[in-house]
């Protein structure tokens, strides 16, 4: 999928990089060129201009992006802006970082895709990580429900997901895997990811896979609990 990143701060660094990773064409904007340098080896194309200016969105090709993240944390009158260039412009969908509850609020009138509240999300995440070092990401679906990416236990390797029935001992299905990728390089190295699609029945963990599951938080957090 093609994403147009707007803001280039903490947050939408941070989400170009893990889109690129995941093998995404990332458009990267911002007006600071130190955020630019920042990206520019991670991302598809980067590039500095002022997006409030619609003219300058169009050149850049945000029109044909899938998706539009209006990333910014501040400048209430710029987020408005841009989310609506992005609208006016055709893109499919938008999302924008919510800065406060009247940003919130127009927003909705707006009718955006969905409005981001990047504090939440991180404090979600960081709370399941400071409570199990094996959550690795999390993304909240509702108050009840979410992702998460876990290191897989050892335990379960050279099981097929039958043969785990996570589903029946936790309450969580298991979506994906994202299994290391060896590659030649010094052996100090983080190791790189890929992720496995779509699993079948016959599908073997192995060792040192993240498994992404899907379930109610109180059954993620007593999986996550178990991989101690």
């Amino acid at each position: 999928m093609k994403f147009a990143i707007i803001g280039l701060g903490y947050f939408g660094s941070a989400l170009a990089r893990e889109l690129s990773e995941s093998g995404h064409e990332v458009l990267a904007i911002d007006t600071d060129e130190i955020h630019i340098r920042e990206v520019r080896d991670s991302v598809a194309i980067a590039a500095m201009a002022d997006a409030t200016d619609a003219e300058a969105l169009a050149q850049l090709g945000v029109a044909d992006m899938d998706t539009a993240v209006v990333a910014i944390g501040e400048g209430f009158e710029a987020s408005l802006m841009i989310t609506a260039h992005c609208q006016k412009l055709g893109v499919r969908r938008v999302y924008t970082r919510v800065i406060n509850e009247v940003h919130d609020h127009l927003l909705g009138l707006m009718k955006v895709t969905g409005k981001i509240r990047a504090e939440s999300l991180a404090a979600a995440y960081f709370t399941r990580q400071i409570t199990n070092e094996a959550v690795r990401r999390y993304f909240g679906i509702d108050s009840g429900h979410g992702i998460v990416e876990v290191e897989m236990p050892d335990r379960y390797s050279g099981m097929s997901l039958p043969e785990a029935n996570l589903r029946k001992k936790y309450g969580v299905n298991v979506v994906t895997v994202r299994r290391p990728v060896v590659k030649d390089s010094a052996a100090d190295a983080p190791p790189t990811y890929q992720v496995a699609g779509t699993l079948d029945s016959e599908f073997a963990l192995q060792k040192g896979d993240r498994l992404i599951v899907f379930g109610a938080l109180k059954d993620i957090d007593r999986f996550c609990e178990s991989a101690d």
